[in-house]
This record gives structure tokens, C-alpha cells and sequence, in this order.
């Protein structure tokens, strides 16, 4: 075959405090990491996934391209995430109805749920077919971000040279990277804990089925250490990093720092699973089976142990290469396994493009 209809394209995260670009390749069955890289967003450039300074971000879109690791990028075609921030992902029970009266039933639905007009929303809906589905109603993906969101996304991309072949809502990337097969039998709850912010996923069968933003973040654990033992930012990270949720070390200092905002994620954790478990979520008698750690923050030396203990649910850390590494694989990827899990998104993003978007 000399020609492709599918162009090859890199998955493409952008976040406030930083650009990860992620191109994966296939050699028969077999995927591999081709190029990656990161680059570091100074503040003011994106906040809480507004772009303020656009010449500044299109700028380092270009630098984060040219500097990657592995192959030089060649192609212009990219998988771009969008940010959390007024986003609206659910999956919504409709009648059995025509499929040409669905569009109108989730216009309904967006106008009932949303408070912004529909003429300033983008939105996309996929049918989702799944064991669980009941023969009486329709199992419905929404997706919708305002245009005013989007619309700067669109231009800084363009004008970085580049051309976007979809946007994606971060938490849907993220889940691709994380759950083998993209199928899970027991729903199972992604925490992305990340630098600035904490994003909650539910998945269950083949779909995310609700994503909400949490109130804890990295940044926020290492003032808590800064403050408690009066030491600065850097030297608070490290004792973050080394010692961690360690109680026999540093007099229980830095885990005495980190419990109460600790234990309010608990708390918001708690508050999800029973609202999966009595809301028309959970129809498919899925309990929450497992909850899955990614981002920076998932590096925080005992959180799956906290977290596990408290929650009463089996916690560990994502494998953002389950649906991209053969396990008899000899050859590692350059990309450290702790690094990789601040690239959950970016590589989501990447294995939508190596299946054609």
C-alpha cells in the first residue's frame, strides 16, 4: 500500500504549566513509542485552561515540535486535548428512539443541564453499545465545551503551523491510555492528580462515563510541607518526593503536612462513589472495582496504601503503556516510568491517532 488515508498524527496535551507531545508508531501488530517531548508553560500564559498570552503559547507549541525526543515530527497532523475546565461529559438514558431524533433529544438535554446557550456550545454524542445496555432505552455519550473555550485552542494550534484532526477532552485520552482494551467488566475510577488541579473519571464497560474536577492538587501538597517545616518550596518537593507518606521518617512531619488535604480527597472520593452507586450511573450494578492513580502526583511515595485503606477499594498506579507495550516486550521506551504517568493524556491522545481520529 504507498498511500495512507489515515495521515500520521501525535497526540498534543496542553495544561497550564505544561505542552506534552506524545507520536506513537505501528510496525504490524506491533506499537512503539516514536517521538516525545515536554515543555514547561511559565504561569500566565494558561490559566485554569484559558490562554492569556497566545503569541507566548504558540511559541512553545513550536519549540515543544522541534525539541522532541526519538524522531523528528513530520507530519502537521495532531490529536489536541482540551481542558476539564466547563466541560460536560455524560453518558444519558434516552427512549428507544429513531436514530434521527436523537440530535433534537440531546439538544433538550444539554439545554436542561448546561447554562450556556446552545449556540455557543460545541457538542459531539456517540451511541454507546455495551453489555449492560437494556433493550428500553438508548445508552448516550454527550460531550460539550463552550466555543469560547475552543475557538482560542483552534487558532493558537493553526497558527503554531499545525493541523488539529479532532480536540478531545482531556479525562477521555487519559482513560484510553489507562484501561486495557479500552473495556473494563467492574467500573474502575481514574485519579489524575496533577500539578494545579485533580481530575475524577468514572469508567465502566467501554466508556467514560462522568469526569468532575477535585479541590486538591500536587502544588498544593508541597505548601502544606513548606508550611508545616517552615523549609522552602524546593526542599519541601524533595521531602515530598523522598520520604512521602513515610510516618517513621522526619518525626511523621511530612505526613502530618500532607493527612488533612489528604483526607478531604478522600472525602470528595467517598462523595463519588456513592453518587455513582445511587444515581442512574450505576444501572449496571458496576460497584466501583478499582481506582487508578495517574498524573504527577501519583508518584507520592504510599498514596496507593492511604488511599486504599480508607477508601475500602484496591488502589494502584495506572500503566499509561497497557495499550501500547507487547508485555514480552525486550526494548523499554526512553521515557521513565514515573515520567510517563504525567504522559497518560499525551499518549491517549497519540493512540487515537494511530487509529485514525
Amino acid at each position: 500500500m504507498l498511500f495512507s488515508s489515515k495521515p500520521q498524527s501525535f497526540g498534543l496535551d496542553l495544561s497550564d504549566l505544561s505542552i506534552k507531545i506524545a507520536l506513537l508508531k505501528k510496525t504490524g501488530e506491533h506499537i512503539e513509542l516514536a517521538s516525545f517531548g515536554r515543555q514547561d508553560v511559565p504561569e500566565n500564559v494558561i490559566e485554569g485552561g484559558v490562554i492569556k498570552k497566545e503569541a507566548d503559547l504558540i511559541s512553545l507549541i513550536r519549540k515543544t515540535v522541534e525539541d522532541v525526543k526519538g524522531q523528528k515530527i513530520n507530519t502537521k497532523f495532531c490529536i489536541v486535548s482540551l481542558p476539564e475546565t466547563d466541560s460536560y461529559i455524560r453518558v444519558v438514558q434516552l427512549p428507544r428512539i429513531k436514530k434521527e431524533e436523537i440530535p433534537e433529544a440531546i439538544k433538550w438535554e444539554l439545554e436542561a443541564n448546561i447554562p450556556v446557550p446552545l449556540d455557543e456550545l460545541y457538542f459531539d454524542w456517540q451511541e454507546i453499545l455495551r453489555p449492560s445496555s437494556k433493550d428500553s432505552h438508548l445508552d448516550i455519550l454527550i460531550g460539550a465545551l463552550p466555543k469560547t473555550l475552543v475557538d482560542p485552542y483552534l487558532s493558537v494550534i493553526k497558527k503554531a503551523d499545525l493541523n488539529p484532526l479532532a480536540f478531545e477532552i482531556e479525562s477521555v485520552a487519559t482513560a484510553r491510555a489507562l484501561i486495557k482494551d479500552e473495556i473494563s467488566a467492574d467500573a474502575t475510577m481514574i485519579i489524575d492528580l496533577g500539578a494545579k488541579k485533580t481530575t475524577l473519571v468514572i469508567y465502566a464497560d467501554n466508556t467514560v462515563l462522568f469526569t468532575t474536577g477535585l479541590p486538591v492538587s500536587n502544588n498544593e501538597l508541597t505548601s502544606d510541607i513548606a508550611k508545616l517545616l517552615r523549609v522552602d518550596k524546593q526542599k519541601a518537593w524533595d521531602l515530598k518526593v523522598n520520604v512521602g507518606l513515610d510516618e517513621s521518617q522526619e518525626n511523621d512531619k511530612v505526613y502530618r503536612a500532607m493527612e488533612p488535604r489528604l483526607l478531604e480527597l478522600v472525602a470528595e472520593i467517598n462523595k463519588y462513589i456513592e453518587y455513582y452507586q445511587v444515581s442512574k450511573l450505576g444501572h449496571a450494578k458496576q460497584n466501583i472495582g478499582k481506582i487508578l492513580l495517574c498524573g504527577g502526583g501519583a508518584n507520592l511515595k504510599g498514596l496507593p496504601a492511604f488511599l486504599s485503606a480508607r477508601l475500602k477499594i484496591g488502589v494502584s498506579i495506572g500503566n499509561p503503556w497497557v495499550n501500547i507495550l507487547d508485555p514480552s516486550a525486550e526494548e523499554l521506551p526512553q521515557i521513565t516510568f514515573d515520567d510517563s504517568l504525567s504522559y497518560a493524556t499525551a499518549l491517549g491522545l497519540a493512540l487515537r491517532g494511530l487509529k485514525g481520529s
